[in-house]
């Protein structure tokens, strides 16, 4: 095991014209449990670069040298495969604070952006105007251009011999104080659960997310990973607790009770996302709303039920979720004795209101136990017994192939298959009327499709 030199940082003006500062963008590694995407628009970049050209931007760009933070790593360690995951891509630095300014600056010297119009008095005395004619880099007077290269510069400050934990404290460190999200606070902790959360978030954004959190800025800014962890802490606790930043915070802890048990909630999670792919309409846009069906949808997985009609279903529950929503009467009454509708109770996420949201859903739910939703057989498979009965039923042949079965092959799984009719999965019963044995390649391709009879 090596002895880690401390951490250290070297602090460099560079010119804003120089090679080191053109091309730190393409040389400079996102690693978005510290930095977003880029989130200025047009507006914010204009305004940052003119603040650059007139010496009123004074805020560093911080990185992390990879590899002399590798070099101070011990080989098959957590620090040395992170590190060198970046030095195989070809980076050279790690982006720790200052990825806008660092594309903005690239983009400004590409002629994508511009500065604000107006006089600029330079230090000769000579007043350059600026317009739409030459208020991009390219097209800059001469004498402009001039004065940017001689006297515009960019402070880097490049840390070396860091850890991934230090990269860590180094981001909160530097934003301490300023307005990052609680969710991009707890974005960069170095914990497995962090990962899996921006892993679940990008998995399931284009299939659900984003029919309630539509904008960039929602999607930079974490609100959608926000959103991700309350489904994470409600597969794991359900109502019982209340789904706010303190619970939030606690599921960021090592070895939390939400962190361990990931698999299981990122399958329900995925599971719902494709769900709501499937069969979700424009009218889904309310955070609410969409958390509502997820419970509905878990209560449905937990009690042992199962979705024959998923279009159905969703159509259903809509209709039922504009009704509860449009429904004055009190379901519940709080501590200090205020009334709560429905509606009422979908602005918050404490405890007592989500439990009665989910009761109520509940009570609705049960309406249609037996017609959209059915409760799965607890036998799965059938018997040798049934599987001679069938035989029997069918006189020998298959019903999808006509093929002849013969009765010492009935039990042989590698040729054919106990079928259900109505899919086990869609609520179809383990029972004589319900079953078939079918060729196992034709029981492959029928998969657990429902069949729609004319």
């Amino acid at each position: 095991m090596k002895t880690k030199k401390p951490m250290v940082y070297n602090n460099v003006d560079h010119k804003l014209t120089s090679p080191f500062i053109r091309d730190l963008k393409n040389r400079t590694a996102l690693d978005l449990a510290f930095q977003s995407e880029q989130r200025w628009d047009d507006n914010q970049k204009t305004k940052y670069v003119t603040s650059l050209v007139t010496g009123m931007a004074p805020s560093k760009i911080v990185i992390a040298n990879i590899k002399e933070c590798l070099e101070n790593s011990d080989v098959g360690s957590y620090d040395y495969d992170y590190f060198n995951k970046w030095y195989k891509l070809n980076y050279e630095s790690i982006s720790i604070d200052g990825n806008n300014r660092t594309i903005t600056i690239q983009e400004y010297m590409e002629g994508k952006v511009s500065i604000k119009h107006g006089d600029y008095l330079l230090p000769s005395g000579r007043v350059v105007q600026i317009d739409s004619s030459n208020d991009t880099w390219p097209k800059h007077p001469s004498e402009f251009r001039d004065y940017i290269n001689d006297e515009v510069s960019v402070t880097v400050s490049e840390y070396v011999n860091a850890t991934r934990a230090d990269l860590t404290l180094l981001f909160l460190n530097i934003n301490d104080g300023m307005t990052l999200n609680q969710q991009e606070k707890r974005n960069p902790i170095l914990v497995p659960f962090a990962s899996w959360v921006r892993d679940i978030t990008k998995e399931t954004y284009d299939s659900m997310l984003f029919k309630v959190f539509p904008t960039d800025k929602q999607r930079i800014r974490r609100v959608v990973d926000d959103y991700i962890v309350g489904m994470a802490i409600y597969t794991a606790y359900g109502t019982s607790v209340t789904i706010q930043a303190a619970e939030k915070n606690k599921a960021y802890e090592d070895n939390s009770t939400v962190g361990m048990q990931t698999k299981r909630a990122g399958k329900i999670i995925t599971d719902f996302a494709n769900f709501v792919k499937r069969n979700a309409d424009n009218e889904l846009k309310d955070s609410s709303t969409l958390f509502n069906l997820f419970m509905a949808y878990n209560h449905i997985l937990d009690n042992n039920y199962v979705i024959q009609d998923e279009n159905k279903f969703y159509d259903w529950f809509m209709a039922k979720e504009n009704k509860r929503i449009g429904d004055t009467k009190t379901i519940m009454t709080t501590k200090g004795g205020e009334s709560r509708t429905y509606a009422s109770c979908n602005n918050t996420m404490s405890s007592p209101e989500l439990t009665a949201r989910y009761e109520y859903i509940v009570k609705d739910l049960n309406e249609v136990i037996g017609e959209v939703v059915f409760l799965k057989d607890e036998n799965r498979l059938f018997n040798k017994t049934e599987r001679y009965q069938l035989w029997k039923n069918q006189n020998g042949k298959c019903p999808e192939t006509g093929e002849l079965i013969p009765e010492s092959e009935i039990n042989n799984d590698s040729k054919w298959a106990a079928d259900h009719i109505v899919p086990f999965s869609k609520g179809g019963k383990t029972v004589i009327e319900n079953g078939q044995l079918i060729n196992k390649t034709a029981n492959l391709k029928k998969s657990n499709k429902l069949e729609v009879v004319a």
